[in-house]
This record gives C-alpha cells, structure tokens and sequence, in this order.
C-alpha cells in the first residue's frame, strides 16, 4: 500500500488544533492515531487540506484487549497515497457517525458497531445489519468460536424457547446485550432527499429468495405508483462470520475461507489473504508463480463477468444470450478444475505461491478457449449490448456521477463506468501485472449502459492478459520455501487486488502466533449495494432490478 507521509497527515491535523500521535514499526502500516471525539473533526481537516483525503476505502473495528479500535481507512487519489486513522473507544461506548462526509461509511459504520458491541450515533439507520437482535457482538476477543464437538453436543441437547415482550417498535429491549441504541423499525433516511413516507405509498418485500437479487438480499420498497420513494436493504441471510473464523485457523487455511466470501472469483480473495500475509512475513513469490496468479486470475475474471452478463439480460427481458454465455463459462471452469482440482473454492493460492504448476492439458484447453471467446465475446455483446430495448431500459438509467461514485467507495467496473480510471492492477500492480501489457477500459456516462460496457471490454482485456501469460511464462518454482507453520511476527499489512466486483482488500494484524488476530475482509460489493441503495429512490420498480444487476452483487461476499 502507498502511504501517506503521517508525519504530513499530523501537521495538518495540528493546524487544526487536533492533537494526534504517529503509531508504527518495521515491516508495518503506519497508523495516525486521534481521540474518539475528534474523527470528524480529523476527516474534515484532512478533506480540506491538499493533503485532498477524499475516498473512504474501508471503516473496520479492532479488539485490542483493551479498548475498540475503529480504523478508518482513508485515500487521497490527487496524490495516490492512503493513510489509516484509528480511534480508540471504550467497550460500552459511542461509535460517532460520519455518514455525512463518506456516504461510503453507511453500512460499515452499523457493521462495525453490531458486531463489536458500541452504540452508533449520529446514524440515519443504526439497525443491525448482519445479526439478530441481542446477539454477542462476535468480533470482540471474549467471544469464543465453537468447535465442531461443542456444536454436535448443543444440537442434541433439548432447548426451551420462552418469548420475550420488547416495545412495539423497537429492535432491541434498552437492556439486550450488544445493543446499537433503542431506535424505531422506519426506511432508512438515505442521503438523497427520500420525502417522508405517505400512507398511501406501498410497502413491498422483494426478496430475500427473489431470483432477481442475485441471491439472498432482500429489498424493502416504498412505491408511488410504479416509482421507488424509498428503499432498505436487509442483508446477513448468508452471513458465516469468515473474519471471526480466520482468526481460529493457521494461515494457510484462510483461503479455504475467503472462496466462501466472493464464491464466483474465489481466486481473488485467496490472493488478496496471501498477499497480506506474505507482506507480514517478509515473503519473497517466486516469479513464474506471480504469472500463474495472474493467469488463474485473469480466467477467473472472465468466468465472473460471464455469470454478471448473462442474467443481466435476463433482469433486462432478454433470455438469449445467458444461455450462449455459460458455453464459455462451462469451458472456463474445466480449465480451472484441470489446474485446481476444483470448478469452485479453489483454495489454490497460498500464502508463498500457488499449490500446483500450470499443467499441459490446461495449457492446450486455455489456447483453444482463447481462439473461441474472441468470436464469442464479440457475438455476446452483439446479441444484447446492440439490442434497442436493451439500450432503452440501461442508457441515462441508474446514473451514479463521478462524486456520488466516490462518496459511496464503489471500486472496480461500478467506478470506471462512472469515468474515473482507476485499477489497483495498473495503478498499485501486485504478482506480475506490472510486467503485462493491458488497456483499463472507461465509460463516462456513469449509467447501466456504461457499467456493461466496461466489464465487457475488461472481458477483452483479460483474454489478451492470459494470452501474455502463457506466451511469457518464466522457467522456476510455483511456490517459495514457506515453513509448514507460518509465525509472522507482530504486524500489520493491507493488501488488495483488482477482483471482478473491484477492490477486494484484506487487513490483516499479526502478533507472531500461528493464527491471524485481526483479518479485515474489505469487501468491494457491500459498497456497491449501499450505493444501489442510495440509487433506488426515483427509478421505475422494473429498473430497479437492472440498476442492481448492474452493481454486480455477490452476497455471500456482503455478508461475509
């Protein structure tokens, strides 16, 4: 990661008046610490300055044992650098929205204090977003994970289920355990001017096993007519805990973890973990393996946007070409199986390299598969993006400017299609992307239409990136020498890589165990629903479907 200077970040925030210290050590993340109370004023300050800090790139907390951390991590893209701001809170205290300098922190703000017990004020929707209301806040280190015997032995055992009386209204009785706050059960009051609900609006459920959200995501709706008034989405249908439960496995079984986050591009993640971890120990990657992760990554990529592309038409009425895109996508994960041994959860990265050489079957299977998608890709694009009615229900719909873009930390396609060319592969290039040759692909009109547009010249892209793989591919190891038991010594390193959905980022904390104590799981698609969200009021309840098709959401990686 490029850092700020914090030695800049602290004279700006003494200009201020705000008093802050420098944390860091050798081989770790240099952290500007402030008080709890003075974060917003930080923000400000740093917003303001030339120092231009104007991009939320994540918002985590951290059980030190002592106190809550909430991390914030913040970029400036002026200058290209970031620069991680933390605060630490008491256990029972108040977590201080800044929803209104980074829309971006809507979610992880209410994230952040569900899952490690703090209030949450200032917030337009403190609700729990992933638990049921009085569950443990799971993050915190007195929370113990259950081994398998102990959750065998409480299934067998006979449970009394007595109810509770709670006030009308409420999500959670003053007293329960982990609480946010008492508040009301209402929309959310997102930041784009939703007027109050009127009586005679309709209040609809779309989902949670609706086809059409992609998944387990249910959307509550407020309608005028046919026109959205409001919108709330309720997520933690497939919420597994991963980050808790990185922190009970060595690192090399995490990635077993991360294929469970974004399950369609399950490479992507394996690889952002390894990367965080080699960065801790001081791993050296061998350099044929760096190309076998960006060719692993690059099929996957393609195999991803291939999944998003198809049932776009089907969001859209158009059913042709999502049954001509999964040929390819079937020929995709033969590749991927041949290499891995898995069509899905490949676990297949490590931290070091990778766990097996490109073999000669795959080589000749990726050549054949190259030859064919140039004519596919072309016939795909021509079958859907040149349809007249397709164009009718994306083009000047779900325009998400290139502000709105950053305010609400979209990454990937969802932010390049909004005109702003940034690609952490070309931008902060990682495994061997600095030694390839490609183009990032930019739309400007920042609609749907765009948004299809760029996945499909990064479709493009990609199969050119492979076909340099394979034609460069470096003689030696596929994995460095990496002791059976990784010890990283005390650190903290972020990492992250360009996935299908954008930026897909860990942050992870060592203390020389063998386990992770913290692993942060910077998911790129909870950014996107939030500003799906903020998106809704307005649009046709018909285009609202395509709008969220064409953020490309993967639940399982927005639960986590």
């Amino acid at each position: 990661m490029q850092q700020l200077d914090t030695t800049v970040a602290k004279s700006v925030l003494e200009r201020a008046g705000i008093e802050s210290s420098v944390e860091s050590a050798e081989g770790s993340l240099s952290v500007c610490r402030v008080a709890a109370t003075d974060v917003r004023a930080a923000l400000v300050a740093l917003r303001d300055s030339d120092v231009s800090v104007r991009a939320l790139v994540d918002l985590f907390g951290i059980d030190t044992g002592e106190a809550v951390d909430a991390v914030y991590h913040v970029r400036s893209l002026t200058r290209d650098e970031d620069l991680i701001i933390k605060a630490a809170h008491d256990y029972d205290g108040v977590l201080t929205s800044i929803w209104d300098l980074f829309p971006g922190a809507l979610m992880p703000e209410r994230e952040t204090a569900e899952l490690f017990g703090l209030s949450l004020a200032g917030h337009p929707n403190p609700k729990r977003l992933l638990t049921t209301d009085g569950c443990a806040p799971l993050l915190r280190k007195s929370f113990e994970v259950r081994g398998a015997d102990e959750v065998r032995d409480r299934a067998s055992q006979h449970i009394e289920v007595t109810a509770v009386d709670k006030p009308t209204g409420s999500i959670a009785a003053p007293n329960d355990p982990g609480m946010l706050g008492e508040c009301v059960v209402v929309l959310p009051r997102i930041p784009s001017g939703v007027p109050t609900k009127s009586s005679e609006n309709l209040i609809l459920n779309m989902g949670p096993q609706h086809p059409s959200t992609h998944g387990v995501l249910r959307l509550i709706l407020e309608l005028d007519g046919e026109t959205i008034v409001s919108g709330e989405s309720v997520i933690g249908y497939l919420h597994r805990g991963i980050e808790k439960l990185a922190e009970s496995r060595r690192y090399s079984a995490v990635g077993t973890l991360m294929d469970r986050g974004d399950y369609v591009a399950g490479i992507h993640g394996e690889l952002a973990f390894a990367l965080a971890t080699e960065a801790a120990a001081e791993i050296e990657v061998p350099r044929r393996a760096n190309y076998l992760r960006c060719l692993l990554g690059e099929l996957n990529r393609i195999a991803s946007h291939i999944v998003w592309y198809g049932p776009m038409g089907l969001d859209a009425g158009a059913m042709g070409q999502f049954l001509y895109t999964f040929r390819d996508r079937e020929a995709l994960l033969d590749i991927l199986e041949d290499i891995t041994g898995q069509r899905m959860m490949f676990n297949y990265v490590r931290p070091g390299g990778v766990v097996a050489d490109i073999t000669t079957t795959a080589e000749a299977k990726i050549r054949r598969f190259l030859d064919d998608f140039a004519i596919h890709v072309v016939e795909n694009e021509e079958i859907l993006m040149d349809n007249e009615i397709f164009q009718m229900r994306t083009k000047g719909v779900g325009v998400i400017d290139r502000e709105a873009a950053l305010a609400f930390g979209l990454t990937g396609p969802a932010l390049r299609g909004s005109g702003i060319a940034w690609d952490i592969r070309r931008d902060r290039p990682y495994a061997a992307y600095d030694e390839l040759e490609f183009d990032v692909p930019v739309a400007e009109a920042g609609d749907i239409y765009a948004r299809c547009q760029v996945r499909i010249e990064e479709m493009k892209q990609s199969a050119a990136i492979v076909r340099q793989c394979l034609d460069g591919m470096p003689e030696g190891e596929h994995t460095a020498k990496v002791a059976r038991v990784l010890r990283p010594k005390a650190a903290e390193a972020y990492a992250a890589v360009e996935s299908p959905r954008g930026e897909l980022g860990v942050h992870l904390v060592t203390d020389g165990t063998d386990t992770p104590y913290r692993m942060r799981y910077r998911p790129p698609a909870l950014y996107a629903l939030q500003a799906g969200e903020a998106f809704l009021p307005g649009v046709l309840l018909a285009d609202s479907v395509v709008l969220m098709g064409s953020l490309d959401l993967i639940l399982g990686e927005v639960d986590r």
